[in-house]
């Protein structure tokens, strides 16, 4: 039995990226892993532009890409008839009270063989449902006009869905056994596959319900994403913006693809009046977007009660064992150390030479104009191999074989229909898939070695775990993608002498540790606010959760101190953000941020025997150990601030760096 597998509040299809579904789908939790940035999600799709007609975007069709720059999802299942063929095979499984999963309802306590053959049983299944969605999943991604793939995808889901219901006895029913015969089935070497499993059982005893409870809100687990459902609907379709004419005289119809990709502007009075056009809108159906977040809130709260927890944030922690101490620590030690945020701040006023207030318009505008020269897909495998060879031959080994001509792990190039963004999805024994949209810059080799990260952590977990241990959480997941961010971007500044090259790689990672820890701590610190004020009876009113989004992006980004004013028309910013209808899911990204800064400086200072410690520890663990317990086998104890102080003590040498280059250009 799959860690994830137990207790069907573990839900299969957490919360991911913007599409809530489970798009970048690592195995149950890993579903929620997804590119980090947030901006990704919302982000036009990729293209490049005719250099003959500038104003003109051109986008391939599928078809005019070559296959070796696609993945082949073939050996998942070789044709559509397969998949149709299981896919009845497992309708048919699973209504069969005799032969399916239910007929070992009542015998669960026979003894350690016969329940090795349930569990093995069931994971079985499960893993063939995993199969079944990822075929789907990826024919669907490349062509999201194609209605018959996305239907296919859907049905995946809707088994999955069956799935939980039907295996829905299974905690109860073992919880129902002496406690005594519990921590023998613990330790039965016929059982080695599911010591976690047992040891999360056994933690996790008093909150199961009896099997009829646990049916209930099995049945139930889609009406937790209605209110997300509603918002994704809302604000992706039905929500009407105004357009713009900006400096160059170009119309721009607003929309929030438009919106994350104009904000950005070079030119002030462009990003002026894209903010001010565009949140008034926001601000129109404040309301209606604080009934949907209500909503969510209220359906985590009331499943954290359901479950005698004693309030949601325990109830999201405690199953991975994270102590709410941790969660709280974290959200503290970004706040004691917010005077280095504010230092980049005002180095960004100053490379922007803003003369008068800095404004919330002006956190996105690249520090340096001239980006670097185009990269190609061949060149930027070059830099991503010679990055990486700090973490060993093994490692190297794995990553060319994913990055070798026609593999069939990555799907490179954006094509019309084609999902934005990127991914990794992985599914125990079959290779992982990468999901890229690949345009020749800087950005696309940092997201290339970001989801290669992921792809290689789940290589690493499927070959040294059981399938039934091969899960990562996602509080570990996104630590592999970002320690090879970090040393990719630590390769280029190692080689790179020129001035303004250098200027525009530090900014780069500057950016980036704004956009994670110090965003995300933010986001992470209103979405406790919200649950606690409801927890104790406050209405969760447009006006409430103005006042609180305010406070926090005024004290996050100085305003008291005179470092940036903070307007009050960002006050409705949270009505934007998708994360928050994900349940305690956003400080995952700070944890990974943190943890791989201080891993990736030990790989680089340590040589050969802090990697093998990261790939034994992290790489290779999967869920066999608990996720703090995993990363302080890699070498970073999340527990200590001092690991949040090395980090961000990294941030603050970075824009000392910055400051300083900076000072040496202008002379």
């Amino acid at each position: 039995m799959r860690i994830s597998l137990l207790f069907t509040f573990i839900a299969f299809f957490a919360g991911c990226s913007s599409s809530r579904t489970g798009d970048c789908l690592i195995k149950n939790e890993k579903d929620n892993k997804t590119d980090k940035k947030e901006t990704k999600d919302m982000n036009v799709e990729n293209a490049k532009l005719d250099k003959g007609k500038p104003s003109h975007v051109t986008v391939k069709s599928r078809d005019e890409i070559d296959d070796k720059y696609k993945w082949d999802p073939s050996v998942l299942f070789a044709s559509i008839e397969q998949w149709d063929q299981e896919k009845e095979a497992l309708v048919k499984l699973l209504a069969d009270k005799k032969d399916g999963p239910a007929k070992f309802k009542g015998k669960l306590g026979k003894n350690a063989k016969y329940l090795k053959k349930v569990l093995d049983s069931i994971n079985e299944i499960r893993l063939r449902l995993e199969k079944l969605h990822y075929y789907a999943a990826r024919n669907s991604h490349v062509d999201m006009r194609d209605n018959t793939n996305r239907g296919r995808e859907q049905v995946a889901k809707s088994l999955f869905t069956k799935f939980d219901t039907v295996v829905s006895y299974v905690e109860p029913e073992l919880l129902a056994l002496p406690k005594s015969k519990l921590q023998r089935f613990s330790k039965a070497k016929t059982l080695k596959d599911y010591t976690q499993y047992f040891v999360q059982l056994l933690r996790l005893r008093p909150h199961v319900l009896s099997t009829k409870e646990e049916k209930i809100l099995s049945l139930a687990g889609d009406l937790g994403y209605s209110s997300y459902e509603a918002y994704s609907t809302f604000s992706n379709s039905d929500m009407e913006f105004p357009s713009i004419v900006n400096s160059k005289d170009e119309k721009i119809e607003l929309s929030t693809a438009m919106y994350s990709k104009y904000r950005s502007s070079v030119i002030r009075k462009d990003r002026k009046q894209l903010f001010e056009a565009f949140w008034p809108v926001y601000k129109k159906y404040r309301n209606t977007f604080s009934q949907m977040i209500s909503g969510q809130i209220k359906y985590y709260v009331f499943k954290a009660k359901a479950r005698k927890y004693e309030n949601a944030l325990t109830a999201a922690l405690y199953p991975k064992n994270i102590p709410n101490k941790y969660y709280l620590n974290l959200i503290k030690s970004i706040n004691n150390n917010l005077d280095a945020f504010y230092d980049y701040l005002k180095l960004r006023k100053e490379m922007l030479e803003i003369k008068d207030d800095l404004r919330y318009y002006d956190i996105y505008p690249p520090l340096v104009k001239d980006k670097p020269k185009d990269i190609s897909f061949a060149d930027g495998k070059k830099i991503i191999r010679e990055a990486l060879k700090p973490l060993g031959k093994d490692y190297m080994a794995k990553l060319d074989e994913a990055l070798k001509e026609s593999s069939g792990w990555l799907d490179v190039y954006p094509n019309k229909g084609k999902r934005t963004g990127a991914y990794m999805a992985g599914v125990y024994g079959v290779h992982p898939f990468v999901l890229l949209n690949y345009n020749d810059d800087f950005d696309a080799v940092t997201t290339t070695a970001h989801e290669l990260g992921h792809a290689l952590h789940t290589v690493y977990s499927n070959k040294h775990q059981p399938y039934s241990k091969s899960d990562y959480v996602i509080f570990n997941a996104e630590v592999a993608s970002i320690v090879n961010e970090t040393l990719l971007i630590e390769y280029m500044l190692k080689k790179e002498k020129d001035i303004e090259k250098r200027k525009y790689l530090l900014s780069h990672y500057l950016n980036s540790f704004r956009g994670t820890v110090f965003r995300q701590t933010l986001f992470a610190e209103f979405e406790h606010e919200m649950y606690t004020a409801y927890e104790n009876g406050k209405a969760l009113t447009a006006d409430f959760l103005d006042n609180l989004y305010l406070g926090l992006l005024r004290k996050y980004h100085g305003h008291k101190q005179g470092v940036m004013d903070i307007q009050e028309l960002y006050a409705v910013e949270w009505s934007y953000i998708p994360h928050f209808y994900y349940n305690y899911y956003v400080y995952s990204y700070v944890n990974g941020f943190i943890a791989a800064t201080v891993l990736a400086e030990k790989i680089l200072n340590e040589g050969k025997q802090a990697a093998d410690k990261y790939i034994n520890g992290l790489l290779k663990a999967g869920s066999s150990k608990d996720p703090l317990q995993i990363l302080k086998d890699a070498g970073v104890d999340m527990m200590s601030p001092a690991t949040f102080k090395n980090a961000i003590n990294k941030f603050r040498n970075r824009t000392k760096e910055l400051r300083q280059l900076q000072a040496k250009s202008t002379k």
